[in-house]
């Protein structure tokens, strides 16, 4: 069975899959990635790592009361029975669902929770679940889980940047280039099963 080679790319909140053209040596897409021509039986598993900008501090503060959502005013306003009105509250994450993620609050009732997220659709009945004890990352003081590769990482970066500021070049590119390999390694790490060893070619020249 013939090989199938795919790729990906970003554009702002959107995945596309790409896919290498082998098929036709004559074609003017041999050997370039395109739209996926042919189907594929089990499907393509992908993963991948995200640094939130929020932290949940204790998962056993949750309320389960929320038994959907609507718009007020053109913002998500959850409604249900029984929620908390502690004026602690600032943020909260819903686990699951359409809005799953991160909602700051304007509003508390017992009732009713309304959010600063836009939303303007119809009213949909969904239980939900909402972590309420949420620290949301606004400035240096907030804690970021990163593994030992990516601290080190962030510290060849700054002193590659510190160099570009003292226009030692030899020097930037020297911790450049370590800050890229802790990168490599920090990626490698994630990866179940057999390594590829590739660069990180589309990586911006700072």
């Amino acid at each position: 069975m013939a090989s199938k080679f795919y790729g990906y790319y970003q554009k702002g909140n959107k995945v596309a899959i790409v896919q290498k053209d082998t098929t036709d040596i004559s074609s003017d897409y041999h050997g370039k990635f395109r739209s996926p021509t042919e189907a594929v039986v089990d499907g393509i598993e992908i993963e991948y790592s995200y640094s939130p900008v929020y932290k949940i501090n204790n998962i056993s503060d949750v309320q389960t009361g929320i038994t959907g959502y609507e718009t007020s005013s053109g913002n998500l306003k959850f409604v249900g029975s029984g929620l908390s009105t502690d004026a602690a509250i600032d943020y909260i994450v819903i686990s699951t669902g359409r809005f799953a993620g991160l909602h700051k609050i304007s509003t508390l009732n017992a009732s009713y929770w309304i959010t600063t997220t836009k939303y303007n659709g119809a009213a949909v009945t969904d239980t939900l679940t909402a972590y309420t004890d949420v620290s949301y990352m606004i400035d240096e003081d907030f804690d970021v889980d990163l593994t030992e590769y990516q601290a080190q990482a962030v510290i060849y970066y700054l002193k590659a940047k510190l160099s570009e500021e003292a226009r030692d070049v030899e020097g930037r590119e020297y911790f450049m280039r370590l800050f890229k390999k802790q990168i490599e390694k920090a990626a490698g790490s994630r990866k179940r099963g057999p390594n590829i060893m590739q660069g990180f070619s589309v990586m911006r020249n700072y």
